[in-house]
C-alpha cells in the first residue's frame, strides 16, 4: 500500500455524502490501520472568536474562520507555515499543530498562512481504499497554494488538475511547461 499522507483526496462529482460532497481533504496519516485527514474547503460558519474562550484564557488577536475538518469530533488544530511551532510536518512548508500552547503562540504571532480546524475526517482499516475502488475519491499532489488558497474554488482547481494529469498521461506527453499558455 502506498501512503497518501501529504496528498489531496478529492471527492468525485458523484460522491453524495453531505460530509464530503465536493470536498478536498489533506491527508495527514494513511496506513493499513486507517487514515486521517482535514477537509480544506468547508467553513463551519463559526469564527474563532466565538469558541476561543473554550480553548484558553489568553486573548486571541487573530480572528479566523474555523473550518470543519470532517465529521469526527476532535480538538482545535491548525495547519500553518511556521516550521518552529509545529508538531508535525505534513509536507514541505505545511505544518500541523494541535497543542494548546502552540496554537496560542501561532495565533498571537498572527503570521499567515494558517487554517484553523475543528473536527477531522477518519477512515478505518480498508475503508478509504474501498471508497477509492468505488470511484468516490481521486488524489493529486498537495501544494501550499492549494492548501492555503481560496477554499471556494479549491474543489474545481483540484478536479481540473486531476483531469489535466489524466489527459497528459493518456497522451504520453513527457514535459508540460509551468506556463503552457506562453508557448
Amino acid at each position: 500500500m502506498t501512503s497518501l499522507a501529504g496528498k489531496l483526496l478529492v471527492a468525485s462529482p458523484d460522491l453524495r455524502d453531505p460530509n464530503f460532497a465536493r470536498s478536498v481533504v489533506l491527508m495527514l496519516q494513511h496506513a493499513e490501520a486507517g487514515a486521517i485527514g482535514l477537509v480544506l474547503n468547508r467553513r463551519s460558519g463559526t469564527p474563532l472568536s466565538a469558541i476561543w474562550d473554550q480553548v484558553t484564557d489568553v486573548p486571541c488577536t487573530l480572528d479566523l474562520p474555523v473550518m470543519t475538518g470532517g465529521p469526527v469530533e476532535g480538538p482545535l488544530v491548525i495547519l500553518h507555515g511556521d516550521a518552529e511551532l509545529n508538531e508535525r510536518e505534513i509536507m514541505p512548508g505545511v505544518y500541523f499543530s494541535a497543542h494548546k500552547d502552540l496554537i496560542t503562540e501561532l495565533l498571537a504571532q498572527g503570521e499567515l498562512p494558517m487554517r484553523v480546524f475543528a473536527g477531522y475526517s477518519g477512515w478505518g482499516e480498508g475503508q478509504l481504499e474501498a471508497e477509492m475502488q468505488e470511484g468516490s475519491w481521486s488524489t493529486t499532489a498537495a501544494t501550499q497554494e492549494l492548501i492555503f488558497g481560496d477554499e471556494e474554488t479549491l474543489w474545481h482547481l483540484a478536479t481540473k488538475r486531476i483531469a489535466d494529469d489524466i489527459l497528459i498521461h493518456g497522451l504520453g506527453i513527457k514535459h508540460v511547461p509551468d506556463r503552457p499558455e506562453l508557448n
